[in-house]
């Protein structure tokens, strides 16, 4: 993975590093540090809709802006789609929300973190763990 590289963090690592799972931490540290870390509305949509009361629903909204934003564009669902079905063909079943999040960081170049297994499932997906 190049320095600079952008990396897309998946849900999995946030809630590590809310758990305070210290691999969690010590990557996000590092991602932060070289200024790497980068959101998508879907991650942004399951880390919401877990919080566990309205108060907890602020401080993670406020947390959560202060990373890069990056917005699903239209070509992004069709690639999850292609990519769910292209698995679901083989008998792989990974869920559409992680071939969503698989498909804006593969569609912009970019790694993803996670410690979901199914994202091992998905072809050319290069992941940081």
């Amino acid at each position: 993975m190049a320095e600079h590289e952008r990396v897309l963090v998946d849900t999995s690592v946030w809630i590590d590093f809310l758990a305070g799972d210290p691999a969690a931490v010590a990557l996000l540290g590092r991602l932060r540090d070289s200024h790497r870390i980068v959101i998508c509305g879907q991650v942004k949509q399951e880390v919401l809709q877990g919080s566990r009361d309205s108060k907890a629903f602020v401080r993670l909204e406020q947390e959560l802006s202060i990373w890069d934003y990056e917005a699903e564009r239209p070509d992004d669902f069709v690639n999850a789609a292609r990519l769910y079905a292209g698995l679901r063909w083989k008998g792989v079943t990974v869920p559409a929300a992680h071939c969503l999040i698989a498909a804006v960081a593969r569609g912009r170049g970019w790694a993803v973190a996670a410690t979901d297994p199914d994202f091992h499932e998905i072809p050319g997906l290069r992941l940081v763990t």
